[in-house]
């Protein structure tokens, strides 16, 4: 798993492991901000079976917002340790994920910590018809939380230095990376620009973003003057560009230099800890 790290074969590596040692059925990983959530990697075990339509909608409709799991780990902005988060989907603050984004899924463990600078999440999912996620699996996820939440910023760090071109041209959040990644755009003028590479009209994009069609076109037309250009066509062009020369300079970077490698939770004591014990609101903390 590690020697995939900053390629596309790292998530069915990772959904591969995480089946192994705990039995989960899919997976997606996130990079957390106060006020944004970034998609690191997902997959299902079947790789065929990976629902990036689901970790889409949760991110870009802001569903994210709404899970208690989430708002736990955003509390946690500020700590340094490794948690697990065990989900009880039949709390009230669930009912409308679980109608929808959940439906299908019988248990959830969220992983949760710091490294590098940033905060990640792990969500890990078992699926209809399985058994929930027994003690020991939940354990085993605990002891290697550490490790997990430093390979996730290994991977989300260097897909950062390297964008992933055939991807960066259908997948909204790819594009709002590489954009990132080769500009310093501000927030907004980069989310608009990623918005006008992936087709959406302006009206889409306001009501995408919660704001005004007009602000949209205020924000398009900073961007566009920030980079020198003056249509739709030319940033395409510029995106393509840019998009190449940051992949071969990661590229020769790694010539260079090898890379190592709240309602409804439930806290379970952290990974050194040879047991299990549980109470109301409890979590693994290292």
């Amino acid at each position: 798993m590690i020697e995939a790290i900053g390629d596309d074969s790292f998530e069915h590596a990772l959904a591969r492991y995480l089946h192994a040692l705990c039995g989960a059925d899919h997976f997606a990983a996130f990079r957390v901000g106060t006020a944004e959530l970034r998609e690191v990697a997902a997959s299902c075990v079947d790789p065929a079976r990976t629902d990036r339509h689901r970790v889409r909608s949760y991110i870009e409709h802001g569903l994210w917002r709404q899970d208690p799991a989430m708002v736990e780990v955003r509390r946690q902005l500020g700590t340094p340790t490794q948690s697990v988060i065990h989900v009880d989907f039949s709390e009230r603050g669930y009912r409308e994920l679980r109608a929808g984004l959940y439906s299908h899924m019988r248990d959830r463990l969220l992983v949760c910590g710091h490294s590098r600078g940033e905060a990640f999440g792990l969500s890990v999912l078992r699926a209809d018809p399985h058994s929930p996620f027994h003690d020991e699996a939940v354990r085993r996820l605990g002891e290697v939380a550490d490790v997990l939440v430093r390979l996730l910023a290994k991977h989300a760090q260097t897909c950062r230095r390297q964008p992933n071109a055939a991807r960066a041209l259908t997948d909204l959040a790819e594009i709002e990376s590489c954009i990132i990644s080769v500009s310093a755009l501000p927030r907004r003028e980069t989310q608009v620009c990623a918005r006008v590479l992936y087709g959406m009209a302006s009206a889409g994009t306001a009501i995408d973003l919660n704001v005004s069609e007009e602000t949209v076109k205020t924000y398009r037309k900073r961007a566009y003057q920030r980079l020198n250009i003056g249509t739709e066509r030319e940033l395409l062009h510029w995106y393509r560009n840019a998009g190449a020369h940051g992949a071969r300079s990661a590229s020769c970077c790694s010539k260079r230099r090898r890379l190592s490698p709240s309602e409804g939770l439930t806290r379970i004591p952290a990974a050194h800890q040879s047991g299990v014990t549980e109470a109301p609101s409890t979590f693994v903390g290292r």
